[in-house]
Protein backbone atom coordinates (compact mmCIF):
# COMPACT_ATOMS: atom_id res chain seq x y z
CA UNK A 1 0.00 0.00 0.00
CA UNK A 2 3.01 2.55 0.91
CA UNK A 3 4.07 1.67 -2.77
CA UNK A 4 0.69 2.58 -4.12
CA UNK A 5 0.66 5.92 -1.98
CA UNK A 6 4.13 6.50 -2.91
CA UNK A 7 3.48 6.49 -6.79
CA UNK A 8 0.06 8.77 -6.29
CA UNK A 9 2.64 11.29 -4.76
CA UNK A 10 4.80 10.92 -7.22
CA UNK A 11 2.55 11.49 -9.97
CA UNK A 12 0.62 13.79 -8.59
CA UNK A 13 3.60 16.26 -7.40
CA UNK A 14 5.23 15.89 -11.43
CA UNK A 15 1.99 16.77 -12.83
CA UNK A 16 1.79 19.95 -10.65
CA UNK A 17 5.61 20.65 -11.36
CA UNK A 18 4.53 20.61 -14.96
CA UNK A 19 1.16 22.61 -14.66
CA UNK A 20 2.40 25.05 -15.76
CA UNK A 21 4.03 24.46 -19.22
CA UNK A 22 1.22 24.68 -21.91
CA UNK A 23 1.33 23.27 -25.57
CA UNK A 24 -1.49 24.88 -28.41
CA UNK A 25 -2.48 21.42 -28.89
CA UNK A 26 -2.94 20.13 -25.45
CA UNK A 27 -2.71 22.38 -22.75
CA UNK A 28 -1.64 22.47 -19.18
CA UNK A 29 -0.71 19.26 -17.40
CA UNK A 30 -3.30 20.05 -14.59
CA UNK A 31 -7.10 20.90 -17.31
CA UNK A 32 -9.42 23.76 -16.22
CA UNK A 33 -12.61 22.45 -15.73
CA UNK A 34 -14.73 22.93 -18.43
CA UNK A 35 -18.05 21.98 -20.22
CA UNK A 36 -18.07 18.51 -22.85
CA UNK A 37 -18.72 20.22 -26.59
CA UNK A 38 -18.41 17.13 -28.81
CA UNK A 39 -18.19 13.38 -28.89
CA UNK A 40 -13.99 13.44 -28.82
CA UNK A 41 -14.15 15.14 -25.71
CA UNK A 42 -16.27 13.01 -24.34
CA UNK A 43 -14.07 10.20 -24.44
CA UNK A 44 -16.36 7.43 -24.17
CA UNK A 45 -14.84 4.02 -23.98
CA UNK A 46 -14.65 -0.09 -23.73
CA UNK A 47 -12.12 -2.09 -22.16
CA UNK A 48 -10.50 -5.46 -21.33
CA UNK A 49 -8.09 -5.47 -17.89
CA UNK A 50 -6.13 -8.77 -18.17
CA UNK A 51 -3.67 -8.50 -14.74
CA UNK A 52 -2.92 -9.89 -11.20
CA UNK A 53 -4.98 -10.09 -7.90
CA UNK A 54 -2.75 -10.23 -5.18
CA UNK A 55 -4.79 -10.45 -2.08
CA UNK A 56 -3.06 -9.61 1.41
CA UNK A 57 -1.63 -11.99 3.43
CA UNK A 58 -0.40 -15.91 2.84
CA UNK A 59 -3.16 -16.46 -0.28
CA UNK A 60 -0.98 -16.43 -3.85
CA UNK A 61 -1.73 -13.90 -6.39
CA UNK A 62 -3.91 -15.10 -9.42
CA UNK A 63 -5.24 -13.87 -12.49
CA UNK A 64 -7.93 -11.24 -12.80
CA UNK A 65 -10.02 -10.08 -15.88
CA UNK A 66 -12.31 -7.14 -16.24
CA UNK A 67 -14.49 -4.55 -18.10
CA UNK A 68 -14.54 -1.50 -18.14
CA UNK A 69 -16.65 1.37 -19.64
CA UNK A 70 -16.72 5.47 -18.58
CA UNK A 71 -17.16 8.40 -20.37
CA UNK A 72 -15.74 12.01 -19.30
CA UNK A 73 -19.01 13.88 -18.23
CA UNK A 74 -16.16 17.24 -17.66
CA UNK A 75 -13.01 18.23 -18.89
CA UNK A 76 -10.36 16.66 -17.10
CA UNK A 77 -12.84 14.48 -14.93
CA UNK A 78 -13.78 10.73 -16.05
CA UNK A 79 -16.78 8.48 -14.30
CA UNK A 80 -16.76 4.93 -15.01
CA UNK A 81 -17.96 1.69 -14.31
CA UNK A 82 -15.63 -1.97 -13.98
CA UNK A 83 -16.54 -5.34 -13.64
CA UNK A 84 -13.78 -7.87 -12.91
CA UNK A 85 -13.56 -11.51 -11.18
CA UNK A 86 -10.80 -13.24 -9.54
CA UNK A 87 -10.30 -16.38 -7.37
CA UNK A 88 -8.04 -16.72 -4.15
CA UNK A 89 -7.18 -18.79 -2.11
CA UNK A 90 -9.47 -19.20 0.95
CA UNK A 91 -8.14 -22.18 3.10
CA UNK A 92 -6.75 -25.53 2.18
CA UNK A 93 -7.04 -26.64 -1.39
CA UNK A 94 -10.22 -24.67 -1.74
CA UNK A 95 -10.18 -21.75 -4.00
CA UNK A 96 -13.39 -18.40 -3.74
CA UNK A 97 -14.17 -16.22 -6.30
CA UNK A 98 -14.87 -12.75 -5.99
CA UNK A 99 -16.69 -10.28 -8.48
CA UNK A 100 -16.16 -6.41 -8.01
CA UNK A 101 -19.05 -3.79 -9.69
CA UNK A 102 -17.50 -0.74 -9.09
CA UNK A 103 -18.14 3.16 -10.18
CA UNK A 104 -14.95 4.85 -11.00
CA UNK A 105 -14.15 8.84 -10.21
CA UNK A 106 -10.93 9.64 -12.04
CA UNK A 107 -9.08 13.12 -12.78
CA UNK A 108 -7.41 12.66 -16.37
CA UNK A 109 -4.28 14.96 -16.83
CA UNK A 110 -3.25 16.47 -20.30
CA UNK A 111 -0.29 18.49 -21.25
CA UNK A 112 3.00 17.10 -23.53
CA UNK A 113 4.77 15.55 -21.20
CA UNK A 114 5.25 11.92 -22.60
CA UNK A 115 3.59 9.34 -19.90
CA UNK A 116 1.50 12.19 -17.66
CA UNK A 117 -0.17 13.26 -20.45
CA UNK A 118 -2.25 9.99 -20.43
CA UNK A 119 -2.38 9.13 -16.97
CA UNK A 120 -5.32 9.20 -14.37
CA UNK A 121 -5.99 8.34 -11.03
CA UNK A 122 -9.10 8.42 -8.69
CA UNK A 123 -11.33 6.20 -6.46
CA UNK A 124 -13.46 3.04 -7.07
CA UNK A 125 -16.14 1.99 -4.89
CA UNK A 126 -19.18 -0.49 -5.02
CA UNK A 127 -20.22 -4.28 -4.25
CA UNK A 128 -17.39 -6.85 -3.63
CA UNK A 129 -19.31 -10.30 -4.06
CA UNK A 130 -17.90 -13.65 -2.29
CA UNK A 131 -19.10 -17.00 -1.35
CA UNK A 132 -20.33 -15.89 1.53
CA UNK A 133 -22.09 -12.82 0.66
CA UNK A 134 -21.34 -8.99 -0.62
CA UNK A 135 -19.63 -6.47 0.38
CA UNK A 136 -18.87 -2.32 0.32
CA UNK A 137 -15.25 -2.19 -1.26
CA UNK A 138 -13.42 1.00 -1.85
CA UNK A 139 -10.37 1.59 -4.17
CA UNK A 140 -7.33 4.18 -5.06
CA UNK A 141 -6.81 3.78 -8.57
CA UNK A 142 -3.99 5.02 -10.71
CA UNK A 143 -3.41 4.93 -14.13
CA UNK A 144 -2.39 5.53 -17.81
CA UNK A 145 -3.80 4.79 -21.57
CA UNK A 146 -1.41 5.30 -24.02
CA UNK A 147 -3.06 5.63 -27.74
CA UNK A 148 -1.87 3.00 -30.43
CA UNK A 149 -3.26 3.82 -33.64
CA UNK A 150 -6.59 5.66 -34.51
CA UNK A 151 -9.61 4.58 -31.61
CA UNK A 152 -7.38 2.18 -29.56
CA UNK A 153 -4.96 2.40 -26.17
CA UNK A 154 -2.74 0.71 -24.39
CA UNK A 155 -2.38 1.45 -20.50
CA UNK A 156 -1.74 -0.08 -17.17
CA UNK A 157 -3.55 0.31 -13.63
CA UNK A 158 -3.26 -0.42 -10.46
CA UNK A 159 -5.49 -0.33 -7.55
CA UNK A 160 -5.98 -1.54 -3.73
CA UNK A 161 -8.78 -2.66 -3.02
CA UNK A 162 -10.21 -2.90 0.75
CA UNK A 163 -13.08 -4.40 1.89
CA UNK A 164 -15.31 -4.15 4.85
CA UNK A 165 -14.94 -7.50 5.54
CA UNK A 166 -12.86 -10.46 6.98
CA UNK A 167 -11.47 -11.52 3.84
CA UNK A 168 -8.60 -9.79 2.23
CA UNK A 169 -7.52 -6.87 0.37
CA UNK A 170 -5.87 -6.75 -2.56
CA UNK A 171 -3.26 -4.88 -4.63
CA UNK A 172 -4.64 -5.29 -8.24
CA UNK A 173 -2.45 -4.37 -11.09
CA UNK A 174 -3.60 -4.99 -15.15
CA UNK A 175 -3.00 -4.35 -18.60
CA UNK A 176 -5.38 -2.62 -20.11
CA UNK A 177 -7.00 -2.37 -23.71
CA UNK A 178 -9.59 -0.08 -24.71
CA UNK A 179 -11.54 0.96 -28.02
CA UNK A 180 -12.50 4.82 -27.73
CA UNK A 181 -15.84 6.07 -29.50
Amino acid sequence: MLKLCTLVILLTASAYSHSQTTSEDTGPTLPLIKEVHNAEERRVHVGLNFGINNPEGRRGATPELGLDVGLQPLIPFGLGFELSTSRFDASQDEMHRRLTAMIRGTYNFGGDTPVIKYSYFGLATGAVMLHDGTEFGIAPVIGFDTPLYQDCSLGFMAKYLFVTSKDPDSLMTAASLKYWY
